[in-house]
């Protein structure tokens, strides 16, 4: 599970990278983004399973994780992650710029302590206002290549950030019980499926909002607008038939869509930033 959200979340970076370079971009500021990237996603994901150890062990989505079944101990595991991070931010400073590097410290920060730390166990909020944290690798692979013309990157920030709500409160809703016996005020806790569903649809729509605002703002290929028309017709459907009583595997199914989803958005953002010598704005 935080494999897949660190690849997602540093293809983010990528995407955004390489939609403001186009064909332009160095493949060595790349290779440098992709690596201390990594150490700084991976830094700030094995803090967080340092920190949540005693919830992990209560659910059964997270007690196989290596802290809770006993492969890694928790003090190796937490300076581990320390160190990840330190690289991170250290080596991105020196080797990218500082501005990148500030980007990944306020990234983590507001993952561990504004998430982990303040939110999840106090308010089903939590996932909306964590949020944050997971979308603003599109600021940091932006700021890699340059750091002018921010409305790009703010846009692509924007629709993670939106899209984000839906695709955690799915995932909630099968894990219902979990949340529950590990004491974790989802939102899924406390209201109906529907109710749930509703609102995640209200992120989606907004989302999508966005990306035809980003597609016209940012003058993309063809190809984005092809790509994420056929996503956005099939998210929308789903949204619709989320709010009306599914069965509890109907929620999973759609947490892995919208992971697709998102997928599909970034390879999108990929092909059209490479069919473009670079991102101009109107």
């Amino acid at each position: 599970m935080k494999l897949r959200l660190i690849s997602a979340e540093l293809f983010l970076a990528v995407a955004s990278f390489i939609v403001a370079g186009g064909a332009a971009i160095s493949l060595t500021t790349l290779a440098e983004l992709m690596v201390f990237g990594f150490c700084g996603l991976a830094g700030s994901a094995t803090i967080n399973s340092y920190l949540d150890r005693d919830v992990d062990a209560l659910m059964s989505r997270t007690v196989r994780r290596p802290i809770p079944s006993g492969r890694i101990e928790p003090a190796a595991a937490g300076a581990l992650g320390i160190s990840l991070l330190a690289i991170s931010v250290i080596f991105t400073a020196v080797l990218i710029n500082w501005v990148t590097s500030a980007i990944i410290g306020i990234g983590s920060a507001l993952y561990i302590f504004f998430y982990t730390i303040y939110l999840k166990r106090r308010t089903p909020n939590a996932v909306l206002w964590g949020g944050i944290s997971g979308a603003i690798p599109a600021l940091g692979g932006w700021s890699a290549y340059t750091q002018s013309d921010w409305l790009i990157p703010i846009m692509i920030f924007l629709v993670v950030f939106l899209w984000q709500p839906s695709h955690f409160w799915s995932l909630s809703i099968y894990y219902r019980d979990d949340y529950r016996t590990a004491g974790i005020p989802a939102l899924s806790t406390r209201k109906e499926n529907s109710v749930i569903a509703f609102r995640g649809a209200l992120f989606n729509i907004a989302a999508i909002g966005v990306v035809y605002a980003l597609y016209f703002i940012g003058h993309l290929s063809v190809v984005f607008l092809v790509i994420m028309t056929g996503m956005n017709i099939f998210l929308l459907t789903a949204s619709v038939l989320a709010t009306q009583d599914r069965p509890r595997e109907f929620y999973r199914r759609n947490f892995r869509f919208s992971l697709l989803y998102m997928i599909m958005f970034l390879f999108a953002l990929v092909v059209s930033g490479l069919l473009s010598p670079a991102v101009h704005l109107l």
